[in-house]
C-alpha cells in the first residue's frame, strides 16, 4: 500500500514538472509570436569555437605611429622668365641700289628701338654730305667708291633720357668715310642718301630708353678740383 502511494505521488510530481515545463514554452511561443522580429537563443551546449564572437569598438590611438616621421617639403623652384637684353647686335645685309640710310631707319622703326651703327663695308655708288665749310647744303658724289667707315646713332622718337649737365643729342646723325679706286680718301658728314653697290653689310647695336650722360676726363676733373680749393683758398 505505501509503495503505491510513493509510485503515485512521484508520478503525480512528474506530471507536474512536464506541464511546468510545456507551460514555459508555451509563454515562450507566444511572447516570440507577439514580437515579430525575437532572434532564436543560443545553444549553450555547442562548442566553444562555433558561438558567434561579438566585435567590441577598438579605440583608435592618439598620438604618431612609431617610426613615422615629417614627410620632407619641397622647395617650390622658381623658373626664370625669359628676359629681353637692353641690347643687340645684329647684322643687315643691304640690297644693292637701295638708299644704306633708309635701310638703318627701317631696322629702328620696326623694333622700335634706338640704334647705333657700329660698323660697314662692302661698295656705294653714290653718296650726298654735307659741306658747310663751303656754304654748300649737301655734296653729291658719284662712284663706285670702297666703304672704310660708317657710324652714327638715331633715336627712335626721339626719346631718351637727360643726365644733369648732359648735352641733347641730335635725333639722327651718321658719319661715313670712302676711298676711290685711286686712292683717295673722302669722308664728312652724311646729308642724304647713300646707295649701296655690292655686298654692303652693317653692324648695327639696337638699344631702348637710353640715358645720355656727361663725360668728363679725369684731367679735366682734378683742374676743376684744383681751381675750386684755390678759389676757396684766396676767399679765405
Amino acid at each position: 500500500m505505501t509503495n503505491n502511494s510513493m509510485a503515485i505521488s512521484n508520478s503525480q510530481n512528474s506530471v507536474s514538472f512536464d506541464l511546468d515545463l510545456t507551460s514555459s514554452w508555451l509563454n515562450q511561443t507566444s511572447s516570440c509570436s507577439q514580437r515579430p522580429h525575437c532572434p532564436p537563443s543560443p545553444a549553450t551546449n555547442q562548442p566553444l569555437e562555433n558561438l558567434p564572437l561579438t566585435n567590441l569598438p577598438t579605440k583608435k590611438p592618439r598620438g604618431r605611429p612609431a617610426g613615422s616621421k615629417n614627410k620632407p617639403k619641397t622647395t617650390p623652384f622658381l623658373v626664370a622668365q625669359p628676359v629681353e637684353p637692353y641690347m643687340k647686335v645684329i647684322i643687315v645685309n643691304v640690297t644693292p641700289s637701295s638708299d644704306i640710310i633708309e635701310s638703318i631707319l627701317d631696322v629702328a622703326h620696326q623694333g622700335h628701338v634706338s640704334l647705333t651703327v657700329l660698323g660697314a663695308s662692302g661698295t656705294i655708288t653714290g653718296v650726298t654730305l654735307n659741306n658747310f665749310s663751303h656754304g654748300v647744303d649737301a655734296l653729291t658724289l658719284r662712284g663706285p667708291f670702297t666703304l672704310l667707315s660708317l657710324n652714327g646713332s638715331y633715336l627712335y622718337n626721339n626719346h631718351y633720357a637727360l643726365h644733369p649737365g648732359a648735352t641733347p643729342a641730335p635725333p639722327l646723325s651718321f658719319g661715313i668715310s670712302f676711298s676711290t679706286s685711286q686712292g683717295q680718301v673722302f669722308g664728312g658728314a652724311i646729308g642724304g642718301r647713300v646707295i649701296a653697290g655690292n655686298d654692303v653689310s652693317l653692324t648695327i647695336c639696337t638699344f631702348k630708353n637710353p640715358v645720355m650722360h656727361k663725360y668728363a676726363s679725369r684731367d679735366k676733373e682734378r683742374d676743376m678740383g684744383d681751381n675750386n680749393n684755390n678759389n676757396n683758398y684766396n676767399n679765405n
